[in-house]
């Protein structure tokens, strides 16, 4: 058999030479690396901490509006529960003067019915015709006196009751615009 000539031995392959790379080489491949890495971090560490600064401001931007929301919500809900009491104040003042109103009506009524009743009687006891037509004018002038008086009264209710239903309110719409009135 015929031997064939030995081929070389490449050189990465020769025993003569370690397997493993020397400190020294990497540290001479990993020495620009770490500098890269350096330069690059410094270069990042500048956007990194302005978007930092960037999310503090967001975020205190959106507390300073939701303490602001919360301030001007509890300044529309005490103003809403003054307008509501201003309201329920008006209210029951218009019920109680309707009420009164309607309680002097019908004493007007009533007294207009008792004096109806009490010139039938009188005129039933009448003795001649020149009592009848005194009695139905002293009657007539009473009653126009009277039905004076109880307009004139009915008014000044009217009016008292007006005035004491839309006090409230208007008290309460001066102190929200802090009119004087």
């Amino acid at each position: 058999m015929a031997t064939s000539p030995k081929k070389p031995v490449p050189p990465a392959l020769s025993h003569e030479e370690p397997l493993s790379p020397s400190i020294e080489a990497l540290e001479a491949v990993e020495a620009p690396t770490n500098v890269v890495k350096m330069e690059a971090s410094k270069a990042m560490e500048a956007p990194m901490a302005a978007a930092k600064d960037l999310r503090e401001n967001v975020r205190s931007i959106f507390e300073k509006g939701i303490a602001e929301t919360r301030s001007k919500y509890a300044q529309a809900k005490t103003t809403a529960e003054e307008a509501s009491a201003a309201v329920e104040a008006s209210y029951g003042a218009a019920r109680s003067g309707v009420i009164e109103f309607n309680i002097r009506t019908i004493e007007a009524f009533k007294a207009g019915a008792d004096a109806n009743f009490d010139l039938v009687k009188a005129l039933a006891s009448a003795k001649s015709l020149s009592d009848v037509v005194t009695l139905q004018s002293e009657f007539a002038r009473k009653r126009f006196e009277d039905a004076a008086a109880q307009a004139k009264a009915l008014a000044e209710l009217a009016r008292k009751v007006a005035d004491e239903t839309v006090a409230p309110i208007k008290a309460h719409v001066a102190k929200t615009f802090k009119v004087a009135v």
